[in-house]
């Protein structure tokens, strides 16, 4: 129950509107005891004109009159509180789906690496939809449930000790029964969701990656892995199931053997002229009211067991803190305008993902203000580990990182990002339109600066060509526009930041000829007067740059300018450089295949 107590305490700044909500509760439940307390003396009026009393039929009215009365305050206080529960219920959900969505966008990488965004999504929309319903429960049906069987045993005690104390002991058997099985349920509950999430997330991956699936014709294998999943749910709810329906006949059972026990008392003391028929009558009723919350139960208990099911990973999530904090004292990033400060300094960085697997070794470098650093190696040598690290989406285990002489453990995460641009290999762009996408880094950006920027990109060009301009929809993940396309908006809108430090993440390495010459026309101008890493993947690239940095096996095998690695005749640059004057000649086949051994193209 630990995870209803938690929904409890996490939504308890609500406590106005259960407050609100429970006043409303309170006076239902008086005014359902009012229809048997008046049918009763109905039928002692009856009985009593029967036996040849004369009674005006006034009074008969009055009492007809006074239950309809209590059947529309009843129903006019019901909708008004079902009104406040509805409104109560999507504050809710705007309140719990804001806490998530924040918390989510506040972990770090690494949680991310080790999660499917489906199943994410799925844990988070089952949360918040379990808490809710379990709220409106609580408030709609829990509390008026047990106020009203709690009132009735009161008022039958005025009656019948032995029929208050039959009640008394129905309860906690029938809840003791009752949380035998929610622990049952709960049991296979969570496999289920485990089941449930993995496949929803697999579901997401195909739909988002719909056209690798459609590529390969896997659509029956996704199909197959999904209905496999959903054999298993059933397996699994069949089971679920039979305990469950075996612990309701216990339930049920125990009710009636109980309430036949309470019906024959009543019976047997009436016959003997302990009681009217119209205290019979009223005993009964009481009886049957007192009956609705038992049988209610079982909704009640499933209503529990989704709230502690759905939340218990919702806030499992919640309780994950992130690996990456900003200090208490952080500070806002500076950027010195004294160019004898080195705009990027990694002094003995050493990292790993997983103990005992090193990645990055001693890195130790200085980069100027306004140069440009190519980052060279084999694949899986650590150059966009070195990125990552820069970006502090993870932290070395060793060493420091500093960019304009502060050390971006000081600094919060937020000034720091927003002093570097990235334009990765792939150009994530967000479904909407292509100014919102633009000016993504800077909402405020004017529609001038967003032109300015796409002509700077060589974006302006095929944007004007397409039928709604800038305002044109770009579908989910930009699958309207070609590689080059999405691309260039991506530069255009590292671009409107201004940042004065660019890292170029192999932005041009899965480009054909014609729009590899486009897009680097836009990052020649975007590396204009900034500050630049390229993790390089071109020769032509390479020759640009101002330094180079060799990785090899996680560490700095060379650095320096071109001219300096190039004297090295033994050092990979300056094999690199006469490897392709070797196969300038020769077969592209033969080219790509000995320059793939550094990772580089021609």
């Amino acid at each position: 129950m630990s995870p209803i107590f938690k929904i409890i305490k996490f939504t308890g700044h609500l406590w106005k509107w259960y407050v609100f909500m429970s006043f409303f509760v309170v006076i239902v439940s008086f005014l359902s005891l009012l229809n048997p307390l008046l049918t009763k003396q109905i039928v002692d009026l009856i009985v009593r004109q029967i036996q040849g009393e004369s009674i005006q039929l006034s009074a008969f009215f009055l009492l007809l009159a006074l239950i309809m009365v209590s059947d529309i305050a009843i129903t006019v206080m019901t909708v008004i509180g079902q009104w406040t529960g509805d409104k109560l219920a999507v504050r809710l959900q705007t309140f719990l789906s804001s806490k998530f969505y924040e918390h989510l966008l506040g972990l770090d990488i690494g949680y991310f690496d080790n999660e499917i965004t489906g199943k994410i999504s799925n844990k988070m929309y089952r949360g918040i939809t379990s808490i809710t319903d379990f709220v409106q429960s609580m408030l709609n049906n829990f509390l008026p449930f047990f106020l009203t069987a709690f009132i009735t045993i009161i008022l039958l005690a005025r009656y019948s000790l032995v029929i208050a104390l039959l009640l008394t002991v129905l309860f906690p058997l029938y809840i003791l029964i009752s949380h035998k099985s929610s622990q049952n349920w709960m049991k296979f509950e969570g496999e289920k969701n485990q089941i449930n999430d993995l496949s929803q997330g697999r579901v997401f991956e195909s739909i988002s990656g719909i056209r690798v699936v459609k590529a390969f014709a896997t659509q029956f294998t996704e199909l197959k892995n999904f209905l496999s999943a959903r054999h298993q749910m059933e397996s699994l709810t069949v089971k679920q199931t039979r305990q469950w329906h075996l612990y309701d006949f216990y339930r049920r059972f125990s009710l009636n053997l109980i309430l036949f026990a309470i019906f024959a008392y009543i019976v047997y003391w009436t016959y003997h002229g302990r009681y009217t028929i119209g205290e019979m009558t009223l005993l009964m009723q009481l009886v049957n009211q007192a009956r609705f919350p038992l049988f209610a139960m079982s909704f009640i208990l499933g209503q529990i067991q989704q709230a502690s099911a759905g939340s218990k990973d919702f806030f499992s999530i919640l309780n994950t803190e992130s690996k990456i904090k900003d200090l208490p004292q952080a500070k806002r990033l500076k950027i010195a305008n004294n160019s004898k400060i080195p705009m990027i300094v990694f002094t003995n960085v050493s990292f790993q993902y997983e103990k005992g697997k090193p990645v990055l070794h001693d890195i130790t470098f200085e980069l100027g203000v306004k140069h440009k650093l190519a980052l060279v190696g084999e694949s899986g040598q650590g150059k966009s580990t070195m990125i990552n690290l820069l970006l502090r989406y993870y932290e070395p285990q060793r060493g420091e990182i500093l960019v304009s002489g502060q050390n971006i453990l000081q600094v919060t995460q937020e000034s720091l990002h927003q002093n570097i641009a990235v334009v990765f290999q792939e150009a994530l762009l967000f479904s909407g339109t292509i100014r919102e996408n633009i000016r993504y880094g800077r909402p405020g950006a004017t529609n001038q600066e967003i032109i300015e920027v796409a002509k700077a990109a060589n974006a302006h060009e095929f944007v004007k060509d397409l039928p709604n301009e800038y305002d044109s929809v770009i579908g989910e993940r930009g699958v309207k526009l070609s590689g080059g396309q999405k691309q260039r908006i991506a530069i255009a809108r590292a671009m409107l930041t201004n940042a004065p430090i660019i890292v170029l993440d192999e932005a041009t390495s899965s480009l054909d000829s014609k729009s590899e010459l486009l897009v680097q026309q836009g990052l020649d101008r975007l590396l204009e007067n900034r500050t630049s890493i390229i993790i390089a993947h071109r020769l032509s690239t390479i020759a640009n740059a101002d330094l180079i940095l060799v990785l090899n096996k996680g560490t700095v095998a060379q650095f320096g300018t071109p001219q300096q690695l190039r004297a090295d005749k033994k050092g990979m640059y300056a094999q690199l450089v006469s490897l392709q004057q070797e196969l300038l000649k020769a077969p592209s086949e033969e080219r790509t295949k000995r320059l793939a051994k550094f990772d580089l193209v021609g």
